[in-house]
């Protein structure tokens, strides 16, 4: 098989970007995540076992290739934030990518099995264990940030990331030389603009106190982060905003990763929304999978930050009669916080 066959079925799957490796160690990433590990940075939503994470072989023993993908959700700047509404990380616009990238990965499959005599392939987005930003720059589809993002021009770091695992044995691609960091290491723009210092040095994040976390995080907001989330209802791009290279980035072609109901949301209706009514809305997105409860928190926090004294009526009664303890203290503060202003 020629890696022109191959290029043309993954693009006209949808991808943007891809890159083959062989199905080795990312073993680069090993002092990376001790460090962290070490420093109490690690992710929560991660594996903790950092050899299991960094072998692409313990997700398919017979796996001989990576097929490292890239997919752009860059649909464009979110623009200012309408008074009672929150705003949606661009990545959350659209369908969830979950379902668009695995769609777009199974043509590719169906092609390496039906005409290349792979007798087995396994894809992977950010469910599974293993480190898609590692591979991504092993296989040197892109390079590392500085907001630890990786970066696949001419798309900025907005991308989606995925690999295939294949029993055949791939020719590697060609990667040019890169610069290691997105922009020159002098340039902090990411770091110096993150609200709650999450990104404290170039590479380096505090994932329990970026705003990203925050949003989809269970259970109750810290107090003290609550006023750094500002309108971010769902996910947060100001890493991704400053850095000069993104404002240049290509847009993607993706029509699926269009905004479904709206770069911003009205928050007052969320406050009230079923579980029927936010399936309707939200379950086409990749937010669905957190329920209606984390939503309707971080739009009581949010209501608190804008201190639109239009908001009291409606968040005094889901103070007094949400289900959810969470929903119930952001509502009771966002009050507190309204009328103290």
């Amino acid at each position: 098989m020629k890696t022109r066959e191959l290029e043309a079925v993954i693009s006209a799957a949808g991808f943007d970007a891809f890159a083959i490796m062989p199905a080795e160690k990312v073993r680069s990433m090993l002092p990376i995540l001790k460090e962290a590990q070490a420093e109490n940075r690690y992710p929560d939503f991660v594996d903790w076992d950092l050899d299991k994470r960094i072998d692409p072989k313990n997700l398919q023993k017979s796996a001989r290739s990576v097929i490292s993908l890239a997919m752009s959700y860059n649909k464009g700047p979110s623009g200012p934030t309408p008074p009672l509404h929150g705003t949606l990380s661009r990545s959350a616009w659209g369908i969830d990518y979950h379902r668009v990238l695995g769609q777009a990965m199974d043509k590719i499959i169906d092609f390496l099995l039906r005409c290349c005599g792979a007798k087995e392939c396994t894809k992977a987005v950010d469910t599974s264990f293993l480190l898609d930003r590692g591979l991504a720059v092993q296989a040197g589809l892109g390079y590392p940030g500085s907001n630890c993002a990786v970066y696949v021009p001419p798309f900025g770091s907005w991308v989606f990331l995925s690999e295939i695992l294949t029993d055949l044995e791939l020719r590697p691609t060609q990667a040019e030389p890169q610069d290691n960091w997105s922009c020159p290491v002098d340039c902090d723009l990411c770091v110096r603009a993150c609200p709650t210092n999450a990104l404290f040095a170039p590479g380096k994040i505090r994932p329990h106190r970026c705003i990203s976390y925050l949003t989809q995080m269970s259970g109750s907001i810290p107090l003290a982060l609550r006023e750094k989330i500002g309108n971010k209802l769902w996910g947060c791009d100001i890493c991704q905003e400053v850095c000069p290279s993104n404002q240049k980035a290509q847009i993607s072609s993706q029509d699926a990763f269009q905004p479904l109901i709206g770069r911003h949301i009205p928050l007052l209706p969320l406050l009230n929304l079923t579980r029927g009514e936010f399936a309707e809305q939200f379950g086409s997105g990749s937010m669905a999978w957190r329920g209606k409860n984390i939503l309707q928190r971080n739009a009581a926090v949010i209501l608190g930050n804008q201190r639109n004294r239009d908001a009291l009526p409606a968040l005094k009664k889901t103070a007094r009669e949400h289900p959810s303890t969470s929903v119930q203290d952001a509502s009771l503060w966002a009050v507190q916080q309204i009328q103290s202003s």
